[in-house]
Formats: C-alpha cells, structure tokens, sequence
C-alpha cells in the first residue's frame, strides 16, 4: 500500500479496479481534478490482469492511496476494504469506468454538512452513451417505499456518512455477490435517511463488461434474497407466509395474468396492513406505489 498523506481528509474515493482498461485513467482524472481539494483516492487494485496497476502507478498525485489485493476477491470485498482503510467524514462510491463532474465532491460535502440526519446521498446521473438522464425519486419516503422493488440510488454516485456507517455496522454484505449495492442502501432506511441529491454529479458508462449487463441473471438472483429480505427485516413476515412467485413478479415489474389479479390485491392489502402495525413505510406512498406496480404488471394503465 502507498499512502502519501498522514492528516486525515474530509471525504475518501473510493474506487475498485479490476481489469480497468480504457476507462481508467480518465475515471481517475475525474476525481483528482475536483475542485473540493480535501480528499484521499483510495484505489484498490482487484487482481488485475491488464495494465491497470501500472496506469495507476503512472499518477504521481500524493491523494492517490493504492492498494493492491494478493488475489481477485471480488468488487464489494474490494470497497469493503476500502472503506476500512477510509479516514475522511464521509465516503464516496466511485467506479473505474465512470467519471464525475469537477463539482461533485463539492456538492456532495456540501449537501451531507448541512443535512446530519442523513447518512447516504446519491445524485442525479448522466448515462454514457447517449447523454440520457433518468428521473430519480427525490421524496425521501417514497424512495424508501421504492427499494422494496429495486435500488433507486445510483451506486456509483452515493456518498455515505462513515460514522454512521460504524456505529450501526453497515458495510457491503458479500454474500449478495453482485447486488451488495443494492442491499447495504436498503439496510440503511432501517437507521437513518438516505437521499438523492438533485444535481447531476456524475456520468455513468453503458458497456458490456459492466456488471448489470455481463452478470444480470446472478445479479437478479441476490436482488430477489434482498426483496424478500426487505419483508421479513421491516414488515415482520415469515418467509412462507409470502407468496414468493406473485410477489418478485410484482416487484420487477414483470407479467402477471388475469387469473391472479385477486391474488395480488389480496397479497397488497396484506403488506399494507403489516405495515399499519409496523409504521415502516409512509402509508399512502407505500399503497400508490404498490398499486401503481399492478397497474404495470396487469397491463392497465396507471392514472398518475
């Protein structure tokens, strides 16, 4: 490990490479040309097989903090030590094929010190290619009730609070492989608030190497374990009181026939009651979202 610095920084990047390729040098540039100056960059260096340890040697910037795994363990090992090694306040996710905008650290320090109750941000994203940029839930509750679907925080934006990471344990949980995104954002509803900032902070890269496209079927795999999860954590079920089928249907938005359109009004009406004795979930954002998904799922059209 080199490590240039021994005054801790406010806010820690940081960033796993394995295989980073083309992308690489200009991910990195992007965040040692920030215009917030008091950060670290740690890069962990995931076993690659390519050059990418030798393009990050070739930045002499004293912010850089590499380090260089004995063995490929995989890109949430890989942040979860990161995050270890990480002195600053506050913690950003960075991917080694995107690239965030001068301001982002900016916006994003700026954001978390005037808002202490929350303890995970994201922002608004630019997606590359074709420039497009998606509408992301800025309602804090109705983003709680949403990751009972999916993640809504784009990960690769999020900055996360490190002391209330530490105090209530949250790291990635390496067991969801491919969607420890996806479950660590969902865990921390249960503690604090987390957020989307609404400025568009970074661009996020399409391409076939990218994890949500070379691995989406095992991806898909672990983000069902945390939909489920997310019922018995918050709302109290056992497992086999929940019609798992119906239910991740539901959730992705996939095809549900007529002949169980009673089934899935039943199954709503009863995460809505657990929820009257649990007091999770805002009520009538999580009964709008709910109903807005069998409106999809059932081929009607939603009347907002």
């Amino acid at each position: 490990m080199i490590r240039f610095s021994t005054r801790s920084p406010s806010v820690s990047v940081v960033m796993p490479v394995y295989n980073g390729g083309q992308y690489l040098a200009e991910a990195m540039n992007s965040i040692l040309e920030q215009t917030f100056r008091d950060f670290e960059f740690i890069i962990i260096d995931d076993g690659s097989t390519d050059s990418s340890a030798k393009t990050i040697r070739s930045f002499k910037d004293k912010k850089v903090v590499f380090h260089q795994n004995t063995q490929n363990m995989g890109n949430f090992a890989s942040r979860n030590i990161g995050m270890e090694m990480a002195r600053g306040r506050y913690i950003c996710v960075m991917d080694a094929d995107d690239i965030s905008f001068p301001r982002r650290l900016e916006k994003q320090f700026a954001y978390m010190e005037a808002h202490s109750d929350v303890g995970i941000g994201g922002s608004f994203i630019q997606l590359l290619p074709g420039q497009i940029i998606p509408n992301f839930i800025v309602d804090e509750e109705l983003l709680k009730v949403a990751f009972l679907s999916n993640s809504h925080c784009a990960h690769p934006s999020l900055i996360m609070r490190k002391s209330y990471l530490n105090e209530f344990g949250l790291k990635y949980n390496e067991a969801y492989y491919y969607a420890a995104d996806f479950d660590i954002c969902a865990r921390a509803f249960q503690y604090f608030k987390v957020r989307n900032i609404p400025a568009i902070l970074l661009q996020y890269r399409r391409h076939q190497e990218q994890i949500s496209t070379a691995k989406f079927t095992e991806q898909q795999k672990f983000a069902d374990m945390i939909r489920i999860k997310q019922l018995t954590e918050n709302l109290g079920f056992q497992v086999e009181e929940i019609p798992v089928s119906l239910h991740l249907q539901l959730m992705k938005r996939e095809r549900i026939d007529e002949a169980n359109k009673m089934a899935v009004h039943n199954w709503i009406n009863t995460i809505c009651n657990r929820n009257r004795q649990y007091r999770y979930y805002e009520e009538a954002r999580l009964k709008g979202f709910l109903n807005r998904l069998v409106s999809y799922s059932m081929g009607l059209k939603s009347k907002e």
